[in-house]
């Protein structure tokens, strides 16, 4: 007898997988997070959510949430399979600076010298402004001269945090006229 053979091909196709993850998943508002993500028998990708437009089948991209915020992908399997993952990204509002400054003697003779003494909290960064300039520690003294002009001369002081929320602070310091 002849023997026949029918072989009937069947191919198995993989569903489409998908994976996202956020690195850091938790910021301080004004940071970035780094979105990854691979995926497997997908031919495209769609972003939604906090994020838009078309993506690669993989990749990465950087985001500057504002407040805690979901990214979603879907993809689109070779098999007619959609896939879709997410992440979260929590943002953290750290708390406001506070700052303090503070000049003794507070009544100076024209041109004479004033101590300032400064503090602030939550704060990354601190700025001299008016009667002194230039970037300060955030917190310290400094002995500054007056204006040679009796008045009144402020001294302010400008302290950030990481969010680049201000502090604003200043002191008053009387300049009298000095001895003729």
């Amino acid at each position: 007898g002849m023997n026949v053979y029918t072989g009937v091909n069947v191919t198995v196709t993989a569903g489409p997988s998908l994976t996202l993850t956020a690195s850091p998943p938790s910021i301080n508002i004004g940071q970035s997070s780094t979105l990854t993500w691979s995926s497997t028998n997908t031919s495209s990708c769609t972003a939604s959510g906090g994020w838009s437009g078309s993506e690669p089948t993989s990749g990465n991209a950087t985001v500057f949430p504002t407040s805690t915020t979901t990214y979603v992908l879907n993809c689109n399997g070779t098999d007619g399979t959609p896939a879709s993952a997410n992440a979260t990204v929590t943002v953290a509002t750290p708390p406001p600076p506070t700052a303090t400054v503070s000049a003794n003697p507070t009544t100076v003779p024209a041109g004479g010298q004033t101590t300032l003494t400064w503090a602030s909290t939550n704060a990354t960064s601190c700025t001299a402004s008016n009667g002194w300039s230039g970037s300060k520690t955030t917190s310290g003294s400094q002995t500054v001269t007056v204006s040679s002009t009796p008045g009144t001369q402020n001294f302010g002081l400008s302290c950030t945090n990481g969010s680049g929320i201000t502090a604003y602070t200043g002191v008053n310091v009387t300049v009298t006229a000095g001895p003729r």
